[in-house]
């Protein structure tokens, strides 16, 4: 009699143990789906309270992202397309400037709201990050000594070869599944001078950025490499994973701005084409 009222004392407990543990993990289930809605919905209330949008940009990468020679204000295609967006959506809009390899780790953490610095969309990064829609499509190519000792003249011709650039972009990135060896440099201003001295055999990049850098850096020794073309792709502004409310609130605003022309006209200005048609691949 005393082991069956022990044994039944015993079932109650696991009983009522089981019921408390049932509840205690649907109330956490609860508050993170609360907390998870709270972030969806609290993501754009946060920057509309605040009457401001922080963004992350290089202000190295020219023409996308620099600083005036004349003026030092920090200009560019991503730059202004950034202040047309704040002018649409009402908000003041405030730059922090960091290292392109330091722009996502920022905005992962807290540190900005948006990243505007030519990213391609990508699967990989879609995984970890929100996309605008496209603001630009172009293509990769390549810029490599004006005589013909540097030896590249498509892309199979990288394979063991010296790139300089970004440690974590694309286009680095790119480079080493062509066999070549990535240097690390920051801004192209600091790459080019290292093609026509040898030390590094050439930078990859968007053709237009390219060309443009090209323009900017007027002296000798150095040519777009015509033939290599590769990497068809887009770019957007960056945000947060799951921040849709934000997402729809940029998207609104871009297609305005390339229903009014403006897109367009800032394209021409700092990029000398309008980037903002799919191309073909060729």
């Amino acid at each position: 009699m005393k082991n069956t009222k022990q044994l039944l004392w015993l079932v109650a407990i696991t009983v009522i143990g089981l019921f408390l543990t049932a509840c205690s993990s649907n109330e956490s289930s609860n508050e993170v789906n609360a907390s998870t809605e709270n972030k969806e919905q609290n993501t754009w209330d946060r920057i509309e309270e605040a009457g401001k949008i922080v963004v992350g940009t290089e202000g190295l990468y020219y023409p996308i992202t620099y600083h005036d020679e004349e003026t030092k204000e920090l200009t560019g295609y991503d730059v202004e397309l950034a202040r047309a967006l704040g002018e649409k959506l009402g908000l003041e809009v405030e730059f922090k400037e960091m290292e392109f390899d330091g722009l996502l780790p920022a905005l992962r953490n807290g540190q900005i709201d948006i990243a505007a610095n030519d990213f391609s969309i990508t699967d990989e990064r879609k995984e970890i990050f929100d996309f605008t829609i496209p603001v630009k499509h172009s293509y990769g190519s390549a810029i490599v000594r004006e005589s013909d000792n540097s030896g590249i003249e498509s892309v199979e011709d990288l394979k063991g070869k010296k790139v300089g650039g970004s440690a974590t972009s694309n286009y680095s990135k790119f480079a080493q599944e062509q066999g070549a060896e990535v240097i690390v440099y920051t801004g192209s201003d600091t790459v080019l001078p290292e093609i026509v001295s040898g030390r590094v055999d050439a930078t990859l990049n968007d053709y237009l950025v390219l060309l443009r850098s090209l323009e900017q850096f007027d002296k000798p020794g150095l040519k777009l490499a015509e033939d290599v073309r590769f990497s068809f792709s887009s770019s957007a502004i960056v945000m947060p994973k799951d921040s849709p409310e934000l997402k729809g609130k940029l998207d609104g605003a871009i297609e305005e701005l390339l229903a009014d022309g403006t897109l367009k006209e800032i394209s021409t200005k700092f990029l000398g084409a309008d980037v903002t048609q799919p191309l073909e691949e060729e």
